[in-house]
């Protein structure tokens, strides 16, 4: 299922994108696994800005919820009923710890099992891995998250979907300084799930 060039432009142009995706994007992506490679050209995969990884929208609904309609987290703003998205991920082009103002349901597909670290606002960690015997989780508004592959293949291939929809006012990109601070059990994997913010 995919939505019109329009919808795509528009979710391409919110979330700042650079020029470029797709075929030649994947092209410049260097030592990317090959199978990751066809992926990306296949589905018109756009670089995700600041948390990393690759995307294609797939859903943006044309629908919008009012701001006066949501909580108080949303700041007012207008939303998408929904958005859902492809979402590929290599050991270089991993998810970094992030955290959203809306329930992100994740859904696997293939490549590697999909390794995730949640931490959670009372200080609380986790990690749950995404695989086909448990190809669905649900990652709750304003836990941080991060993920990357967990395998020999050095890539997986998942979707996530959001209700309301996904708004780039509605990313938090994880520090890592600060994460390690608050969650000093888990200092390592927030060092590999971070890019040096601090």
């Amino acid at each position: 299922m995919r939505v019109g060039l329009g919808g795509f432009l528009v979710f391409s142009l919110l979330f700042s994108l650079a020029p470029g995706g797709g075929p030649r994007a994947a092209e410049k992506a260097g030592p990317m696994p090959a199978a990751a490679r066809a992926l990306v050209a296949r589905h018109h995969m756009q670089p995700i800005p600041q948390e990393g990884g690759w995307f294609a929208q797939v859903l943006r609904t044309p629908e919008m919820l009012p701001g006066g309609a949501l909580p108080a987290r949303y700041g007012g703003r207008a939303h998408p009923l929904s958005t859902a998205i492809f979402v590929l991920e290599t050991r270089r082009d991993f998810s970094a710890l992030h955290r959203l103002a809306t329930d992100e349901v994740w859904h696997f597909y293939g490549g590697d099992p999909i390794r995730m670290l949640l931490l959670y606002p009372d200080g609380r960690g986790r990690t749950v891995t995404l695989d086909g015997g448990n190809p669905l989780f649900v990652v709750p508004q304003g836990v941080w998250q991060g993920s990357m592959p967990a395998g020999p293949r050095g890539w997986s291939f998942g979707g996530t979907t959001m209700a309301p929809g996904f708004m780039p006012e509605d990313f938090v990109l994880g520090d890592r300084a600060a994460l390690a601070r608050a969650y000093p059990g888990f200092a390592d994997a927030i060092a590999r799930l971070t890019r040096g913010a601090s």
